[in-house]
Parts: C-alpha cells; structure tokens; sequence
C-alpha cells in the first residue's frame, strides 16, 4: 500500500522528469531572456531622477486681515486622504505642467529639450512622477531626464510652480470669501436701516454704495481668477500678497517645498543589476512554465504509466534511444543488436525476448508474431529485425518476414534483392521454399516482399497466408513479419487476425496517446491476440530509466 510520502515522491520525480526532458527548453528560454535583457540595459540611454520632498497640510494657517479679523483657511477642503490623492493629481496635471514648461523655457533652456516633441507640455508631464511617503504628509515629486542637472532644474521650477500655484489659488478665494462675508454683513445692516429710514437717506444711499463696491470687488476677482486658469504664468508669492490689498501678512500656503531636488549623481535607469537579476529569476521561472506548458499540451506517450492509463495491453519493455555514434544510419540500427551485444540497448531487447517467450504457454503458443506501430517511421522495422537477432542468439531457427508491401525494406538490411518474395507466394505464383532465402546471420532466414502488388491488402487477406505460416511453422521456431502502419492501412489487422500474437511498437515523444483507444478497438475486433507493447527510443537522460543510464556508462564504456 503507497503511504502519502510515496505519492509525494512520485510526484516530485514527475516534476524532475518533466524539467530534465525539457531541459532544453527551459535553459533556452533562460539564456534568451538574460540576453536581450543585459543587451538591452547596456544598449539603453541612462535616465537620471531628481527628487523635490513636499510637505502637503490639510489646513493651512490662518490670515491676518486688514480688519484684524482672522480668516481660517482650509476649513472646506475635503478630508484629508482625498486631498491628498487630488494634490497628486494637480502635480501631474496638463495646467501646473503647462505653466511649469512656460517657466522653464524662458529661464532655462529656451525649451531645447521639447522643441522636438509635438506637444511639449505632454513631454513635461511624462517627465514627472509623484510618490506619497506612506503615513506621512510627505510627496516625492520625481523628474527623470537624460540630463542629471536638467532634471535637478525642471524638478525644483515644477515644484515652485506648484507651490505658487496653491498659494495664489488660496489667496484669490479666500479674498472672494471675505467679500462674500462682507456683502451678506452689509446687506444684513441694509435691512435693518431700511426699517427706520427711507430710501433715499443719506445714511441708505451710502449703504448701498458700499455694497455696489464689494459686489463690483467680487466681480474683479473672479475675473482675476478666470485670468488665473487661461494665463502661462505663476505669479510668486509677493505678487499674490500685493495683489490684494484686502489681505496682509499672507503666510497661509499649507503646501510647502521641505528638501529641494539635488543632482543625482548616478543613473536611476536602466539599474544594470537589477535587470540582469530579475531577468534570471523571470528566465528561470518562465523556463520552468514553458516547460510545464508544453508537456501539458503535449497529448504523446512519456512512459509505461501513459499506456496503462489508456490500455490494458501487456508491457513489455522500454528501448533507449540509440546515439549518433552508435548507429550512423538506419542498416546498422536494425542489426543492432548483432554488432553492440553488450550495449544496454541490445540487453533492452534482450529483456523484450523474454517477455514474448513468458507469453507463450503450451495452450497458447506464439511463434508467428506480427510487429507492427500506430504510424510510419516510428521504429517497427529496427524493433522486428533486433528482436528477430535476440530470438537468433538463444539458437533459435527464425523467419523474418516483409509483410510491408507497400513500402519495403528488409531487402536493404540484409542486402537481398526483392525481385521474389511474399506477393508472388500468396499470388500462388512460387512455392512456399523459393522465397525463403538465408542471411549471413546463423540461423536466420528471410522471405522479402517481393513486388509490390496493386492490391496488398487483397493477397494478405486471402487463405494462402494462413498457408504460407503452417510451412513456416513447421521449419522455424519464430515468424516475425514487419507490416504496415497499423493507423495509416488495414494491413496489419489482416495479418493480425492469423498470427499467435501482435508486438505494438510505439514512440516516446511522438506517439499520440488518442491513438491508442482507436488501435485498441481495431485489433480487439478482428480478434487479435496483443500479447504486448514496447516503447521506443526513450530518453535514457530522464529520472524515470536511471537504470539504463547506469548501464550504459558501466558497460558500454568498455
């Protein structure tokens, strides 16, 4: 019984079998990631930051009026936090970077760094950021330009401007409300005046004269405020202070500029560092994803567990892949197991033999076997002729058959020619000893397919195969034929129908595992015996086939 630990492992060594078969992918991503980033941040232009710290108060200090009467300003502002949030917002706003710009092209740079932009005051506002200091009054007004000491002015003049800007905003309307107050006062005593004299006393007529002037006071600051809004200026505080001659002694601005921008010394971007570090980790990471993402897409068979999850069918074996360095083209593959005997490939196939053999009992004999796979090139032809070699080394007699008559090639592997073969046997053309030629290989003899025939499916269908396999039987221990793709033609379910049993060969990485429900299907239909299956060309790399790893450095060293 697997205890929680055992399941644990198994799925960490998935994870680990995943990541290692993928290996390439994830150190591809990696490495294209860290390059373009590290190309990049050197190829990238530096961008210096200046740092202006503002210091914003939700109430500002009272103003002394020329009445002696005092003034509380900020009393309707809104609550503190949306104040907050609404001053970042007037930093960064089209109107303060607008008059900022008009600032900074007169007294800096005659606007050498905007004249290129189509609209300058947008430039100026990308320029700046703004950056509360949490739980504090505290706003970092952040520009960032390629020149560390244009940053440093366009950063301290946005700043002022701002200040400027919210000095004069409270002084015009905190002269409007005093007008306002001034006016309901008057209008107050104008009514009670008017319960006692006429309207046309002295005392009336001067009344009235003076609310006509507030109201005409009024009038001129809300002009001048409108000004405000529609002019490219920011008047300094002095300007705002003398500007009303109803308010004296003006120190009521709330916002206020605590440490003025210095010119920063070394790049805020690009942060070489940084960016090379975070492109590992993302490389990484993301490597890892892609990996997990494509083996999640990925529908092929991986192992032994894809197919029992799927079919029932017998496992036989798993069969390395072979290397470059040891069969350098197809011919050598197929005798493989002849020319490397103690490779762990060639023991693989080994292990293949005895399962077919374990199969076969005195009720259920198997020495006519058909060796066939889902789809082309996925390794049937190298299988059939290595087992057939493995059945040969236990001094075994062997027939090996080319029932592909489409697309044959034992002939090539064992230097034969195919002028006579299968089609001509079960045409009824030649007897069933005229096909049969011998190999170089001891005790191994093979029948080509002989010309391929129009209708292939035809000849093997008819009752001179089941013929053909009772003189067979009767001169050699084992029949291997290699047929046709059993997904791409009906071949091999022909055959299937009279031989002792089917061997599937199937492709790790390549075959698809919605193929194996339709195989299965197939042959249980036309009464098959599988008496297995084997998985080609596995990646002895993976955690899954240590065993072959080991192996093959043991013994395919020597």
């Amino acid at each position: 019984m697997q205890t929680y630990d055992d399941f644990g492992e198994m799925h960490f060594n998935e994870y680990v079998r995943i990541i290692m078969s993928r290996k390439n992918v994830v150190i591809g991503f990696f490495v294209t990631i860290v390059s373009v980033v590290t190309v990049v941040s050197f190829l990238m232009q530096p961008s210096y930051r200046a740092t202006v710290k503002l210091l914003i108060d939700i109430e500002a200090q009272q103003v002394v009026t020329a009445s002696n009467d005092s003034v509380s300003v900020g009393n309707n502002y809104y609550a503190y936090k949306e104040y907050f949030e609404s001053q970042k917002e007037i930093i960064q706003s089209r109107s303060i970077a607008r008059k900022s710009y008009e600032i900074l092209k007169r007294e800096l740079f005659n606007g050498v760094d905007f004249l290129e932009s189509i609209d300058p005051t947008e430039a100026l506002m990308n320029m700046i950021t703004v950056e509360p200091i949490r739980n504090t009054r505290f706003l970092l007004l952040h520009v960032d330009n390629k020149d560390p000491k244009r940053a440093r002015d366009i950063a301290n003049h946005a700043a002022k401007a701002y200040v400027s800007r919210n000095l004069s905003y409270i002084t015009k309307n905190e002269v409007l409300n005093y007008l306002k107050n001034e006016y309901i006062k008057l209008q107050a005593k104008l009514s009670e005046y008017s319960k006692v004299y006429k309207h046309k006393h002295p005392k009336m007529i001067r009344l009235q004269q003076e609310i006509d002037q507030v109201v005409e006071r009024m009038q001129t600051e809300k002009d001048r405020i409108d000004g405000y809004e529609s002019s490219d200026t920011i008047p300094t505080v002095e300007e705002s202070s003398a500007s009303n001659s109803l308010l004296v002694g003006i120190k009521a601005n709330n916002i206020s500029i605590q440490d003025e921008a210095i010119e920063p010394r070394f790049p805020f971007k690009p942060n070489k560092r940084r960016n090379i570090l975070l492109a590992m980790i993302i490389g990484f990471f993301g490597g890892i994803g892609l990996a997990f993402f494509l083996e999640y897409v990925d529908d092929t068979i991986k192992g032994a567990d894809d197919i029992a999850r799927i079919v029932q069918w017998p496992f036989l074996g798993n069969i390395p892949q072979m290397l470059e360095d040891e069969g350098e083209d197809s011919i050598r593959k197929d005798l493989f197991a002849r020319d490397y005997p103690t490779d762990p490939i060639s023991e693989a196939y080994r292990t293949v033999r005895t399962s077919i053999l374990f199969s076969s009992t005195k009720e259920k004999p198997v020495k006519s076997i058909l060796v066939t796979s889902p789809g082309p090139a996925e390794g049937k032809s190298v299988t059939v002729c290595n087992l057939a070699l493995t059945m040969v080394q236990r001094e075994s007699r062997v027939l090996l058959i080319d029932a592909d008559m489409r697309k044959p090639r034992l002939h090539d592997v064992f230097n034969k020619k195919n002028e006579i073969g299968l089609s001509n046997f079960l045409a009824g053309h030649v007897p069933f000893k005229e096909i049969v030629q011998k190999s170089d290989i001891d005790n191994l003899s093979l029948v080509c397919a002989g010309p391929i025939p129009p209708n292939p499916s035809e000849l093997l269908g008819s009752s001179r195969l089941k013929e053909f396999i009772r003189e067979a039987e009767n001169e050699f221990d084992f029949i291997f034929f290699d047929s046709a793709p059993v997904a791409v033609v009906t071949d091999s379910v022909i055959v299937s129908h009279v031989v002792d049993g089917v061997i599937i060969v199937l492709e790790c990485g390549k075959t698809s595992r919605k193929v194996l429900p339709r195989i299965h299907q197939t042959f249980h239909d036309a009464g098959a015996r599988v008496i297995g299956v084997l998985l080609n060309r596995i990646d002895i790399t993976g955690s899954h086939y240590e065993y072959y790893s080991y192996y093959h450095k043991y013994y395919g060293s020597g």
